[in-house]
């Protein structure tokens, strides 16, 4: 049994990290190729709605990998969730002083 869980928790972090790889490629190589082309003399305007775009999905590359590995990993969707009921209870905490 023992080595099942470790081939399973192994997979598990190849995929997870291949999830990760594939969003980095999909997210930044958009604006590496449009960077290339510009830098090749192609005429292309860095201030166009694609430039904006392809930033834009570069930024978004540090803002999915939280989602993937709350897609992957249980333990970090119960540090999530222990993480807002923890705020959420500050919060109400804050509220009620301030109400007394």
């Amino acid at each position: 049994m023992g080595s099942s869980v470790i081939d399973k928790a192994g997979r598990n972090a190849v995929v997870t990290a291949m999830m990760v790889c594939c969003g980095y490629i999909v997210c930044v190589s958009p604006v590496y190729i449009f960077d290339m082309l510009f830098i090749s003399g192609v005429n292309l305007d860095p201030g166009s709605w694609y430039y904006n775009f392809v930033t834009l999905l570069m930024l978004a590359n540090s803002v999915i990998n939280p989602f993937i590995y709350a897609a992957k990993y249980r333990e970090f969707q119960r540090g999530v969730r222990s993480l807002l009921s923890k705020m959420n209870l500050n919060q109400q905490r804050s509220q009620d002083a301030a109400v007394t």
